[in-house]
């Protein structure tokens, strides 16, 4: 058989090209923007080729809240991000006023999400109820705990945490915003700037750099929608012992009010018994009577 030399050298230069190209376009996937329909009218396909992945806000507050607003880009940003194939989050800007009003916050929020959203962000930086702050987050997280085992990820500015002594340690995740200098507080994720370009987008967007890249890379990994639903242990397991499958928490009480301290992920647990607590949610008694979750998210057998 004759070998067509210039036609394999030109194969060989053609795909040595597409390689190169295909490089370039993924090494330049370093930006993260939080976008909502003050952004306009996005153009995806130019978005896409910049983009590592991309939070868009659901809502302002909720009904009651004189500001109260749902997202008019919500579902545009959402399919278009689909579209392109640029992971995502969703966000709900918040304005809790009790903790009635924080479950209900996260029930509505939950619902106007996207099913394609790879994880949930709190956006808790507007103080409005005359409670305790941190009441407010326990009960969105709470509430939304039971509604999806995707990554839950708290979001703020630095000062805030600081002003109100929020301990955001039971989320999958942190996101700080602060413009002067990279956060002093505990953050996977940071908000640098709010004067940021990006392709596809006219005007001002807000960018976040990775701090922690292994917990960051964790919210993006869940994409099915069948994984929202949370599944739970309803008997005792024939070994009688459980594995955190994440890092938890065991409390002394079914409704989890009064936390006694963190469980590690790897340590196998004891359990004696199954309970409930007032809501109907499974619980795990350990053998020295502490309670911890049976989501199977959490704990494996």
């Amino acid at each position: 058989m004759t070998l067509n030399f210039k036609k394999i050298a030109g194969l060989f230069m053609g795909a040595l090209a597409a390689f190169t190209i295909s490089t370039s376009v993924s090494a330049s996937k370093t930006k993260i923007a939080d976008v909502s329909q003050w952004q306009g009218n996005i153009n995806w396909s130019k978005a896409s080729k910049q983009l590592k992945f991309a939070i868009i806000r659901v809502q302002h507050g909720d009904t009651g809240d004189a500001d109260f607003q749902i997202d008019s880009k919500r579902n545009v940003n959402a399919n278009g991000a689909t579209k392109y194939n640029v992971p995502f989050g969703n966000y709900g800007y918040a304005e809790f006023s009790s903790v009635a009003d924080a479950k209900k916050e996260a029930r509505d929020f939950y619902k106007r999400a996207s099913s394609n959203a790879r994880f949930y962000v709190l956006d808790n930086e507007h103080r409005k109820g005359s409670g305790s702050e941190q009441a407010y987050v326990n009960a969105w997280l709470s509430q939304m705990r039971k509604l999806t085992n995707k990554p839950l990820i708290y979001y703020t500015y630095e000062n805030y945490v600081a002003t109100h002594k929020i301990n955001y340690s039971n989320f999958d995740g942190s996101w700080i915003a602060n413009y002067g200098a990279k956060p002093k507080i505990q953050s996977d994720l940071w908000q640098y700037t709010s004067k940021g370009r990006l392709s596809g987008i006219s005007g001002n967007v807000d960018l976040s750099k990775v701090v922690n890249s292994s917990a960051v890379n964790s919210w993006l990994k869940t994409s099915s929608a069948k994984a929202a639903v949370p599944t739970y242990f309803t008997k005792l397991t024939s070994s009688k012992t459980v594995t955190a499958s994440r890092t938890i928490y065991q409390y002394q009480d079914v409704n989890f009010k009064n936390r006694i301290s963190k469980i590690t992920a790897g340590k196998k647990l004891a359990v004696k018994n199954m309970a409930k607590s007032s809501h109907g949610t499974y619980r795990f008694q350990l053998a020295d009577g502490n309670y911890i979750t049976a989501n199977k998210a959490y704990v494996s057998n």
